[in-house]
């Protein structure tokens, strides 16, 4: 078998059948599906079944408890069988072409990771205009590792060769909302082998009762996952090769999970962000301008620099402003 598909289930049952559908009319059709359902409480397990009745090549996994999307991805990478195997979500879908894409360049090439590129929407309606813009991967250097890095983590854009995953203990934190970002680092930091696919293949859908959606304290999750990644980097010995890129990913979180979450939690937020801010940090927010000018401001100004306090509370109010003149 070519390649496992693998999807993970909680709640989707007004998406799960149009994100079925778009995997099973695929171009390419030698693949297995691996349904991970997650405790679903509505009809997602039932409308899955209804597909599995037509369908051999689909496999469902219904677990009784909820414990998040790193325990469904952890499974079901045990669960595959295939050359290759990816990792989508059961409220989006996917260009019709995608896997016969990917897999055929994995092959081609001997890829053991090959990325692809995504529209964000809220209405489908939407998706051919924003397929239609340039991606951000044409003419992307791969051998560039700083720059892979520096591309969104999401899983569901990712074709992995099935064995290379398993031999590199690819795991996925468990009760993180933002588990794939360790799992990215430790693609990208091990592989050489990767390719790029610059088009725009995914359609990733924003609701607002998704679990990244949410400004409560699973926004702490943004500062816990780094901590993860670091541990993995030191472990490696790859900590220096990529402190600087770190600490920009690290900073830029530490900024936008504080300026996002709600006022009840803020106290607890700068709670957390202190209790990691290093000298070394500090050194590398004066010696460089690699994260965000606000999250720079925001942290020296957490430190005692009273000029980026007050240099931040100008920006947050032109960005009100200009919030409200938009809205308006």
């Amino acid at each position: 078998m070519k390649l496992s598909i693998t999807i993970a289930t909680y709640n989707v049952q007004n998406f799960i059948r149009e994100s079925m559908e778009s995997i099973l009319n695929q171009t390419f059709q030698d693949f297995e599906v691996i349904c991970i359902d997650d405790g679903s409480k509505d009809s997602t397990v039932s409308i899955l079944k209804e597909f599995a009745l037509t369908d051999k090549r689909i496999q469902i996994v219904e677990k009784e408890v909820n414990e998040g999307l790193a325990v469904a991805r952890n499974l079901s990478l045990q669960l595959a069988k295939g050359e290759y195997v990816t990792f989508l979500d059961g409220d989006d879908f996917y260009d019709l072409t995608l896997f016969e894409k990917a897999v055929n360049l994995a092959d081609k090439t001997q890829a053991d990771l090959v990325l692809w590129d995504y529209v964000t929407f809220y209405q489908p309606n939407e998706i051919e205009k924003l397929k239609a813009i340039r991606s951000d991967l044409l003419n992307f250097d791969t051998s560039d590792k700083i720059a892979l890095l520096q591309r969104p983590s999401f899983t569901w854009v990712k074709l992995l060769r099935t064995e290379k995953a398993k031999s590199l203990g690819i795991h996925f934190p468990k009760g993180f909302t933002r588990q794939d970002i360790p799992v990215h680092w430790h693609l990208i930091t091990k592989l050489s082998k990767i390719e790029v696919l610059p088009e725009r293949l995914a359609y990733y859908r924003q609701q607002n009762e998704a679990t990244t959606a949410k400004k409560d304290k699973k926004l702490f999750h943004l500062v816990f996952v780094m901590d993860v990644v670091e541990k993995y980097l030191k472990d490696e010995k790859l900590f220096e090769t990529y402190k600087h890129q770190f600490y920009t990913q690290q900073l830029n979180f530490f900024h936008g999970m504080f300026d996002n979450i709600q006022e009840q939690y803020k106290a607890e937020a700068l709670g957390l962000i202190n209790e990691r801010l290093s000298i070394d940090h500090i050194q590398f927010l004066k010696a460089t301008n690699l994260v965000r000018p606000q999250t720079k401001l925001f942290l020296l100004g957490i430190k005692g620099d009273n000029l980026s306090h007050f240099k931040l509370k100008i920006w947050k109010l032109t960005r009100k402003i200009y919030r409200l003149i938009k809205r308006n």
